[in-house]
């Protein structure tokens, strides 16, 4: 016990810089742990580990049931490699730490709501304050709206409250799952899934520490409030640390690969939508030895506090709904004590970055572009990418060059008869990347123009006079093989998307008609027309512009050469960029 509660204090110490100030919609703050064992370990090395964090989520909604299902996001999947150094097997005991806080109101009978009246007044979720209390609660008030109150006045009472403080109580997994059913709890308070080599671990206990201290900001704010209709008098923090224990078995001197997923909750609502919350790494340095390459993906910025070590930060840009994407990378690194990661999603729009609105400039790490064939000649584009006027035009060949200059509006032309099967287009890349994207077609103008307009019932660029426009007059691509050094990597498929007006240069990667970029090392590589969308005027196959986004040098080196963080990285990215 002594263990665990040391544990706990530690996850608070970490945790006490991020209090509630009473001015959200939702008071709660998470902190997430990392894996941990009872005592030091000096057999098992955690040599290896991914952590994938992303807050944004997508979901399905379902008209017929009524119903909404997540597909994914709003979770944590943090990958393990492990070593056992001894010849021996090892059996270690192991848990995952949860802490989550949040707030209740005592009022002047002594009952508990879960509704604060401070300020502009917020909730905070009931079933936080039933796992810390250990029974379901009932509201002392009907529900006029939904018939089933989900905050408002309890049947608990401040001593209720008092008697958990500082208490350890453990539970078998299957009588807490059934506490969370009873309770009607979010799935953010479910025991993590755990597999160890394609096997899943079952949580075997619960251990729930609960921490009660008295709000003194929000209770004298109470004093102040205008309108005293629910009669509050102090408002108190529950702190409540879950720790989700379970045995892993290690072979003798073999490796192991570990994986623990688990919903976060992270919504905090007021003036500014965002999502934000803490992961402990600390709890991760009690392993033997360094981590030898740690990385994580996410589509939040990450604060590292207290850390001694320096991470390289890779910027991948928008790849969903106005979210950044990053990845940090370090080596030879050791957790130490105190040490957390600070998440932070803001739902609004960023400034684009330097590499976003210059992009020729910005891919000079491409050369050596050339193709089988062009088409010979030149047409008319409009001199910008984002408006352009019938007056205001420039010119452009066909060439594959055109499909590296930055500009979104032309392309490379095949010029071979028929549909260009077979014809390619070569480039060097002299730095690790995340690509190819690519646009689709030739759009040749952007904006709003009085000689083309997207139609969209039929989702294609259409001419004033009803002609076709130069986009679907012409082939697209429909898939190109991608190779190097004559070794075929990936068949590349392509939507048969159609450039749409862009408003900003933050627009380009969720353009992109390719849906399955790759992760590429530096050299040379050939696209290969492989199928094609057929042009309803021309044979001439047109392929938009090219891009990739570059890679830092330790992040390259690190996931380019292991199928460990190459596999679950690029199928995440590849995941993140269907988020509009």
């Amino acid at each position: 016990m002594k263990k665990i509660i040391f544990t706990v204090l530690a996850l608070w110490g970490a945790f006490s810089a991020f209090s509630d100030d009473g001015g959200s919609w939702y008071p709660e703050d998470w902190t997430y742990g990392n894996i941990y064992v009872k005592e030091p370990n000096d057999k098992i090395a955690l040599e290896k580990e991914l952590m994938i964090v992303e807050q944004s989520s997508k979901s399905s909604y379902d008209e017929k049931t009524n119903t909404r299902t997540k597909l994914h996001g709003s979770e944590v999947e943090a990958i393990f490699g492990f070593k056992n150094t001894t010849a021996q097997s090892v059996v270690v005991p192991c848990a995952f730490p949860v802490v989550v806080s949040t707030q209740v109101a005592v009022k002047k009978d002594g009952f508990l709501s879960n509704y604060i009246e401070v300020g502009n007044g917020y909730s905070s979720k009931l079933e936080v304050l039933e796992v810390a209390l250990g029974r379901k609660l009932r509201f002392k008030e009907a529900d006029w709206e939904s018939g089933e109150r989900r905050w408002g006045t309890t049947d608990a009472t401040k001593n209720d409250l008092l008697s958990v403080d500082k208490k350890l109580r453990t539970v078998p997994i299957a009588e807490y799952l059934s506490e969370l059913k009873n309770y009607k709890a979010s799935e953010t308070l479910s025991p993590c899934q755990i597999v160890q080599d394609g096997k899943k671990i079952a949580v075997q206990t619960v251990g729930i520490e609960t921490a009660i201290e008295k709000h003194d900001e929000n209770t004298e704010s109470l004093k102040e409030t205008a309108y005293r209709e629910h009669n509050q008098v102090e408002v108190y923090t529950i702190k409540v640390v879950l720790h989700f224990f379970h045995e892993l078995t290690f072979k003798p001197a073999a490796s192991s690969k570990l994986s623990v997923k688990y919903a976060i909750d992270a919504a905090k609502g007021g003036r500014s939508y965002r999502h934000s919350f803490v992961y402990d790494i600390s709890t991760g340095g009690t392993w033997k030895g360094d981590i030898k390459s740690f990385v994580v993906l996410t589509d939040s910025s990450m604060d590292i506090k207290n850390s001694k070590t320096k991470f390289e930060i890779t910027d991948l840009g928008e790849m969903c709904n106005w979210k950044r994407t990053y990845l940090y990378c370090a080596e030879n690194y050791k957790p130490q004590k105190d040490e957390y990661f600070v998440f932070d999603l803001n739902s609004y729009g960023y400034e684009c970055d330097v590499w976003l609105s210059n992009r020729k400039s910005m891919q000079d790490f491409v050369s050596g572009v050339r193709s089988s064939s062009e088409l010979s000649g030149s047409y008319k584009i409009s001199s910008d990418n984002q408006d352009g006027e019938d007056g205001n035009l420039v010119p452009s060949t066909y060439e594959a060059k055109t499909s590296f200059d930055g500009n979104l509006l032309n392309g490379w032309v095949e010029g071979v008869k028929g549909d260009g099967i077979g014809e390619w287009i070569e480039f060097t890349l002299s730095k690790n990347v995340l690509g190819p994207f690519a646009t689709n077609g030739l759009r040749r103008f952007g904006g709003s123009l009085k000689s083309e307009y997207y139609d969209e019932n039929e989702s294609v660029y259409k001419t004033i006079h009803g002609t076709n426009s130069s986009w679907e007059s012409n082939n697209r691509v429909k898939s190109m093989i991608l190779s190097s050094e004559g070794k075929n990597i990936a068949e590349l498929q392509f939507e048969d998307k159609c450039l749409e007006v862009l408003t900003s240069p933050a627009d380009w990667i969720w353009q992109s008609a390719i849906k399955n970029p790759q992760l590429l090392k530096t050299g040379t590589y050939r696209m290969t027309i492989n199928s094609v969308y057929k042009g309803k005027k021309w044979d001439d196959t047109v392929l938009g512009e090219v891009w990739f986004v570059p890679i830092e040098d330790k992040a390259g080196n690190i996931i380019l050469n292991d199928d460990f963080f190459k596999k679950p990285i690029l199928q995440k990215t590849r995941q993140f960029l269907s988020l509009k």
